[in-house]
């Protein structure tokens, strides 16, 4: 079991931040087709030396419109999952097999739930280039991993977080069709220590909106961004399967 404390902007863009403080459960988990770790959940569909095809997943938190001036009088933004395959190619590792350089390219459906309505919201590409180091082993040892990733949505995926429909625009608010096109880039770092049966962890990651094609919505006001959080874990139990 974990907690945590991550601090992050309400959406991409948005001026308003949150901070939360939440217990977590901590689960590490390889086998055939499927691995689990502390920032990921990964299905391996088709799994070769260099070549692999997984099932991609991400997320966003709900939005209360009332708590950014960007969206007050509009709907609350929902829960938002995102699942769908992905190509992995493993570019690079090191003899050892500790290091290793990846290009992953994943294709995701979107989906917003509110209580138990989900509407379908579009969908995503995501490239990324990913960088993993380990160092040491068993119950002493770290880990390292970088990304860089760019979006790519589809024109549903950006109205719903960018778009302001007609009725809900305001003198300071205009209505906005958002397109389809370029969502930005991210640059994330993340690392932990495993020490015993306690795991440390923290990360940081940049966001950079120039050039999105929804930049000019009325609801985007910050171009760049940071989000970061820390957490520590308590392992319970240790197994083989």
């Amino acid at each position: 079991m974990g907690i945590g404390a991550l601090h992050f902007p309400d959406y991409q863009g948005a001026d308003e931040h949150r901070t939360l403080l939440l217990p977590f459960p901590y689960i590490i988990y390889h086998s055939q087709y499927l691995d689990v770790n502390r920032d990921q959940v990964r299905g391996k569909l088709l799994s070769g030396k260099r070549l692999s095809l997984e099932v991609d997943f991400a997320g966003s938190v709900a939005v209360d419109s009332s708590r950014d001036k960007e969206r007050r009088g509009m709907p609350n933004l929902g829960w938002i999952g995102e699942a769908g395959p992905a190509l992995r190619y493993k570019v690079w590792s090191n003899q050892t097999g500790n290091l290793h350089i990846s290009v992953v390219l994943p294709v995701r459906v979107a989906a917003s739930a509110v209580a138990f309505n989900l509407q379908h919201r579009g969908e995503v590409f995501e490239p990324r280039l990913e960088l993993v180091k380990d160092i040491g082993g068993g119950d002493r040892k770290i880990n390292i991993d970088t990304s860089l990733s760019a979006l790519y949505g589809s024109r549903d995926y950006f109205q719903y977080i960018y778009g302001v429909p007609l009725q809900y625009a305001t003198i300071i608010r205009p209505a906005y069709n958002a397109p389809a096109g370029y969502g930005g880039y991210r640059i994330s770092l993340g690392g932990s220590l495993t020490r015993g049966n306690i795991v440390y962890g923290a990360f940081i990651a940049y966001m950079n909106l120039n050039g999105a094609a929804f930049v000019d919505s009325p609801l985007v006001s910050r171009t760049q961004d940071l989000s970061f959080g820390i957490m520590v874990a308590w392992i319970l139990k240790r197994g083989n399967i």
